[in-house]
């Protein structure tokens, strides 16, 4: 089955200078990535959608923030989602955490294909890292919900951005030590997406 690798307007100048290697990544989740169990049978078109222009969003909020030089944590990476398209337009520092050995072991294997500079895996423990890690950015499509992160960082706080997809337009708590907002954004001709940004106060 074929797609097309299309973009909204928001997202045109990622697509332009990186496609080649967006498109080899998507090869890899199409085949490797459903093989592998990283990502469950999708379509080709769903997981061009879903899992490259929806990450491309994320780099695009950081680079709004004006934050495209601090270090990127993407937690629970799985298939390395959103992560690797992240890295694929930025020149910082993309790290990948995964608790499971056998996702690390088949995302070393993808990052010397892609061969991208400061792209690595790391089997490690998220919750350690949220509570270590200091002036980072972390990406989450699917680990926490929104609620459930605060709890965690609200333990330990420290100057960070987060960047959480949320399933749904929701309104926001106020938070005492947070601020936070939601993005809307579409990721194809029809169907819009959310991520909420969480900033230290």
């Amino acid at each position: 089955m074929t797609y097309i690798p299309q973009v909204p307007d928001w997202g045109e100048k990622y697509l332009y200078k990186n496609k080649e290697k967006l498109i080899n990544y998507h090869t890899w989740l199409s085949t490797t990535g459903i093989k592998t169990g990283l990502i469950s049978a999708k379509t080709k078109q769903f997981i061009w959608d879903e899992f490259i222009v929806h990450s491309l969003y994320f780099y695009k909020i950081i680079e709004d923030l004006n934050i495209e030089g601090r270090d990127v944590f993407d937690i629970g990476t799985g298939g390395g989602i959103p992560g690797i398209p992240i890295s694929i337009v930025n020149n910082t520092k993309v790290t990948l955490i995964d608790n499971k050995k056998s996702r690390i072991f088949e995302l070393d294997r993808l990052l010397k294909i892609l061969d991208i500079k400061d792209l690595v895996a790391e089997e490690r423990n998220a919750i350690d890292i949220l509570k270590r890690e200091e002036g980072a950015v972390f990406t989450l499509r699917c680990y926490l919900s929104t609620s459930n992160l605060i709890k965690q960082i609200n333990k330990s706080l420290k100057k960070n951005t987060y960047l959480i997809s949320s399933k749904k337009e929701t309104q926001l708590k106020i938070y005492e030590k947070f601020h936070v907002e939601q993005e809307k954004f579409l990721i194809n001709k029809n169907d819009y997406r959310f991520i909420d940004v969480i900033t230290s106060m």
